[in-house]
Parts: structure tokens; sequence; C-alpha cells
């Protein structure tokens, strides 16, 4: 019940800020206007640019998940490709319940530890944030920014740092961590002990393939890709609308929307990637409703696709090995 009550908590959380985030945006910009800049745009060479990005982004996520998951030969690419299409489309509607999905879909699947899946993937937001980070301080060095997004590269800086020392303290001393849980574990009956010390030993193994060096060169490789693919995805939702923007401005709406996506988030990351968009790309000197309505096309284009084949994958990733 406790945990029903949690979910409904967050749930109407997200929600709240997402509306929140819709006023600010639309605030002195009428919804109309951003409307008739949908209608205007491009929708040929622009929008399969933005649905080609989006594949890429799924591939390269599938293939770096591989590497974390200890490139098992029974874990081929094609098939963690409908596991994280499904992971991305339940995260978009309910923020990170994808994440448990993917956990449980390989623990059915595979056989694996949902415990060790989930490592594997706290893993992967280290070398996201990570791949962002050089984005961001790439695009930093190219041009002047705003005092707000110096701080979005910052914060992401500091998350990224963060998950990095915890991820290096379990690899380095895997036994120390295991004694810390023994005892904060002492509180639970025997059987709920054993079972959590099992989760921890299967997450401990489960962040093992991140001790090999040229894995984890590999790994931020494939996380580059992945959210180069992003960037391009902006640059092809900017097409759609008619303005250009260049590779830093792109870079930039990418840390725009990963520092978004840290917080609360409503379905389809209503309100958040509008802000994501606006405030990067307004002091750039493009038009309030022409960013917004980029935001829009990224929402159409990008967030519901994997949203619709996601849910489509659902039954499939859950069905047994």
């Amino acid at each position: 019940m406790t945990g029903r009550w949690s979910r409904l908590a967050a749930a109407l959380l997200g929600l709240a800020v997402g509306a929140v985030f819709l006023a600010i945006a639309f605030h002195g910009t009428p919804p109309e206007a951003v409307g008739r800049a949908l209608r205007a745009g491009d929708w040929g060479v622009p929008a399969a640019t933005v649905l080609l990005a989006t594949a890429i982004f799924v591939y390269a996520k599938s293939a770096r998940w591989r590497l974390l998951l200890g490139s098992a030969p029974d874990l081929t690419v094609p098939r963690l490709v409908p596991v994280v299409l499904t992971g991305l489309g339940l995260n978009s509607l309910f923020p990170h319940s994808g994440e448990f999905v993917r956990a449980a879909s390989l623990q059915r699947r595979a056989g694996r530890a949902a415990s060790g899946v989930l490592s594997s993937i706290v893993a992967e937001r280290v070398f996201d944030f990570f791949a962002v980070l050089i984005l961001g301080a790439v695009a930093l060095a190219s041009m002047q920014v705003s005092a707000e997004l110096v701080a979005a590269v910052r914060m992401i800086g500091v998350v990224a740092g963060v998950l990095a020392l915890l991820v290096v303290l379990a690899l380095a001393y895997p036994a120390t961590v295991e004694r810390l849980a023994r005892w904060a574990l002492l509180v639970l009956p025997g059987r709920a002990r054993l079972w959590a010390l099992r989760q921890v030993s299967a997450a401990l193994e489960g962040l093992r393939p991140v001790r090999s060096l040229w894995t984890s060169v590999r790994v931020l490789a494939w996380s580059l890709a992945q959210w180069l693919a992003a960037a391009l995805s902006v640059y092809g939702c900017a097409g759609v609308i008619g303005f250009s923007i260049g590779f830093a401005a792109t870079c930039l709406v990418v840390v725009g929307i990963v520092v978004a996506f840290l917080l609360p988030n409503a379905p389809g990351y209503a309100g958040s990637v509008q802000v994501a968009f606006l405030v990067t790309l307004r002091p750039l000197g493009i038009t309030e409703e022409a960013a917004l309505a980029a935001s829009v096309v990224y929402q159409l284009l990008m967030v519901l696709p994997l949203i619709v084949v996601g849910l489509a994958c659902l039954k499939s990733s859950l069905a047994r090995g």
C-alpha cells in the first residue's frame, strides 16, 4: 500500500511540475502561434532526420547495454533492442518505471538477477552523464551562453562525479560494501536478509564488466554516439520549423533536456522539453514560438514513437525465455 501511494504521489508531482513548466514556457507566447509554425513546417527530410536519429539513439543504447551486461552470447543487440524500447517508452510515460521493467525482462527471459541488471543500468547513467558533460563542455568552449546553461552543465558534472565515485568504490572495495550491507540488513528477518544479501552480491557482480578499461572506453564511445544522435534529432526538429542551429547549440539543448529529465516529469515529458528548448535557444536569437514549436516536434517524432513502439514491445519483453 505504501508503494502504491508513493507511486501515486510521484505521478501527481510529475503532473504538477509539467503543468508549471508548460505555464512558464507558454507565458507570453500564444499556442496558436506555435500551431501555425507547426503547420508551416517542413515535414519531409528534416522529419526523417529526427526519426533516423531516434533509431540510432536506440541502437547505440542497446549496444552499450550489451557491453555493460558482459557481452553474453545469448544477449545480442537485436534481442536487447525491444527491451530497451520498452524501457524508453515506459520512462516517457512514468519516469524511471522502464528501468525496473528492463530488469524484470532479463530476469524472465535470460535468468539474470534483477539487481545485477539494475546495477548495469546505474553504470549506464554514469556514462550518460559523462558523455553529456563532454558534449556540454565542447559547446561551452565554442560559444557564449547564459549563466543558467553553465549551471546546468555543472549540475550534470556533480551528478556524474557522485555516481562515478559510488561505482568506483563498489568496484574497488566489494568486500567492504558487502560487510556494510550485512550490517545494515541485520534489522531484517533471516530469509529476507539472505535474499537482500544475494541481491547486493548480484549487483556487485553486475558492475564487473566496467572493471575492464577497454570495455569502459567502448561504453563511453557508444554513450557519445547515443547523445550525438539526440543532438542530430534536435537539429532535425529545428529544420522542421525552418531555422538552423549549429552543433554547439544542439549539444546545449541536449544538456538542457537531460537536466530537465532529472526532475519529476509529466507523461511525454510535457513542459520539461519545452523549457529545455526555450531556455537554450532563446539566448541564441531564436523566437519563442519557433523554439516551442521545435520542442513539440521533438515530442511528436522522438518521444511519441518511442512510447508507441515501446508499449507494443512490452508483452514480448516480459515473456519468459
